[in-house]
């Protein structure tokens, strides 16, 4: 009995190693497809999801187009978009630092050459025809210069040729209205400004002063090198010569909104924008007051130290390099000061109407 209970049990027998291996590799195959079901169970599921997510998108997204285009347009574009740039705009006009500078540079720098662009209001106008029409000076009847309405100028051309054999303003000669490139769209080609072909003035009178180009050139000269900038993209270096807007609000002051003489220490009592146009009236802009005010923004007259040349706006042009060329209205023919936001030509075709950078 004692020999039974004492003698040892009988050992399995070892696995060989090739018995180990193929019991390894049967277990990794099981775990690999057990992966492999639950990565295709993840991914039918995401699938189903990403399909049903896509096509509530895509449909979300053609119900946002079809609303888009049911909303009124404002100046050339949906409501949503304009209200979209009007903000942009009044941000640009909170973050505006009189103070802040454009870069400018060495002469070196500058282009010798301008780029040629936009014609749009563009004439052949000669320089002892020339007038500015400044429109809401201060006590502008007690001024040499004054007149009874600024738009009665004639730009040389024999009143008799703008109208009519009954007397209504005569069209006949008048090019038709292009739908030009702005400032970008040239693209460097070349810029010929046309004959002058002036419409007939408005009956309405307009009181105001017409300026000489000998008005201008007694105001302090001064010069700058900036970079013009295009919204397309491009940009030239160019050296600028004329004076500066604050100093021509200086020496032909709005009429305050307080009705006191203009001191260049109330800003805020001058009108909120100036407005410019071509002599033609096709191209016309306006600028805020305090833009207008900025010691950078000039009506210049020079490039390079020379007499601008017509296709740059001959005789006098702004120049503002806080904003786009859009903005920087070539051959001013009138300058209006105002409470009511002017005209703009590339916001009524769907620019914002700040247009800072």
């Amino acid at each position: 009995m004692d020999d039974l209970t004492n003698k040892p049990l009988p050992s399995e027998p070892m696995p060989s190693a090739d018995e180990m291996m193929r019991e390894q590799e049967t277990r990794a195959r099981a775990e690999a497809e057990e992966h492999d079901r639950q990565v295709l169970a993840t991914l039918r599921s995401k699938s189903r999801r990403g399909f049903l997510i896509g096509g509530v998108a895509a449909a979300a997204g053609v119900g946002f187009w079809q609303w888009l285009n049911t909303r009124a347009e404002v100046f050339g574009i949906a409501a949503p978009f304009r209200k979209a740039l009007e903000f942009n705009a009044k941000l640009g006009r909170l973050l505006f630092q009189n103070g802040a500078l454009a870069p400018e540079f060495d002469r070196s720098q500058a282009v010798k050459s301008f780029r040629l662009n936009g014609d749009v209001g563009l004439a052949e106008i000669e320089a002892k025809d020339w007038r500015l029409q400044l429109v809401g000076a201060a006590n502008a009847e007690k001024h040499p210069r004054f007149v009874e309405s600024v738009a009665t100028w004639t730009y040389g051309l024999d009143p008799s040729d703008l109208t009519d054999d009954d007397g209504t303003a005569s069209d006949s000669d008048a090019p038709a209205a292009p739908d030009p490139p702005h400032e970008a769209g040239a693209k460097g080609s070349a810029v010929k400004p046309r004959p002058m072909d002036m419409p007939a003035p408005p009956p309405a009178k307009m009181p105001g002063l017409l300026l000489t180009m000998e008005d201008v050139h007694a105001l302090p000269h001064v010069e700058m090198v900036t970079e013009f900038k295009c919204v397309e993209g491009w940009s030239e270096v160019v050296h600028w010569g004329g004076i500066r807007m604050r100093d021509f609000l200086a020496a032909f002051p709005p009429a305050t909104r307080s009705g006191r003489p203009f001191d260049g220490n109330s800003p805020d009592d001058l009108p909120e924008y100036v407005g410019f146009e071509t002599p033609d009236g096709e191209y016309y802009v306006g600028v805020e007051r305090e833009v207008a005010l900025h010691p950078q923004t000039l009506l210049a007259y020079e490039i390079n130290g020379a007499p601008l040349s017509a296709d740059h706006g001959a005789p006098l042009r702004l120049v503002t390099p806080l904003k786009y060329g859009i903005k920087q209205l070539k051959q001013i023919g009138r300058i209006t000061y105002t409470d009511t936001r002017p005209h703009d030509y590339w916001h009524e075709r769907g620019y914002d109407y700040y247009v800072g950078h």
